[in-house]
């Protein structure tokens, strides 16, 4: 299972860097902005930014959010590019019903909202909008700061394997 992961992993990595290397201008963009760094901070904040991005329903522009997002917090591109995803073609109906159904449950059931059907965020469209986009805010929150502390652990971990690996290597060349 690890091994399926990380080859998935290396495929989307490499999908992040492809679509970097056709747009050259941005690329070095992100990099004057700091926003290809790889150290644990700006990877877990990649990772954050990429997953809360993803798990709302920004489908059209979650790109630009991203890019607009890890150049104000100074996350790491590449890294939110994967972890947004989350929602892709397969997943975003399901998705979105969920964040509808988890919306409108919450709209009724707490009582610090108005339930007033007249309100101006209800009508038409509006109902539909306002669900989805609370529901999606409650899964996407949480996700992310969970997403941030993980990933954070989890790279800076990797980083000190690396760092053990290279210097047991160094002195083995040195016998």
């Amino acid at each position: 299972m690890l091994r399926r992961a990380s080859i998935r992993w290396r495929a989307l990595r490499w999908r992040a860097h492809n679509w970097l290397a056709r747009h050259p201008r941005l690329h070095s963009g992100l990099h004057a902005a700091g926003s290809m760094k790889s150290g644990p901070e700006a990877l877990a904040r990649g990772v954050a930014i990429g997953l809360f991005i993803g798990l709302t329903p920004t489908v059209g522009f979650q790109t630009v959010l991203m890019i607009i997002l890890c150049i104000a917090l100074a996350g790491n591109f590449p890294t939110a590019f994967v972890a947004s995803f989350v929602s892709n073609p397969f997943t975003a109906a399901p998705l979105y019903w969920g964040f509808h159904e988890l919306g409108e449950a919450v709209f009724y059931h707490v009582p610090l909202i108005s339930h007033d059907p007249d309100a101006w965020y209800l009508q038409g469209i509006g109902d539909e909008i306002t669900y989805t986009l609370m529901g999606s805010l409650l899964i996407a929150t949480p996700t992310a700061i969970a997403g941030y502390w993980a990933s954070r652990r989890l790279s800076a971990a990797w980083q000190r394997h690396r760092a053990r690996r290279r210097a047991e290597r160094a002195a083995q060349r040195e016998r």
